[in-house]
């Protein structure tokens, strides 16, 4: 989700209004939690880290053993 703010950092200049670089600064925050920046886009969606971090375990987890070691490029055989 992305939000446009105002970063003023009260620099002691004169305000130079809209044409001030802190003054309309998009920020992306997670689409997830609405808390934490958004560092990726995963499936159309912003998310932090952290909710990145679940969804891909969440995913991972879901998947069968042959699955997850196709993912992971490992030789997995039945005994």
């Amino acid at each position: 989700m992305q939000r446009i703010e105002n970063h003023c950092v009260d620099c002691g200049l004169p305000c130079l209004g809209s044409s001030c670089p802190n003054r309309n600064v998009r920020v992306d925050y997670c689409d997830n939690c609405e808390t934490n920046y958004a560092k990726y886009h995963v499936d159309g969606d912003d998310l932090c880290e952290t909710c990145t971090e679940k969804y891909l375990q969440e995913t991972f987890d879901d998947l069968t053993v042959s699955e997850k070691a196709e993912a992971l490029d490992v030789s997995v055989t039945s005994l």
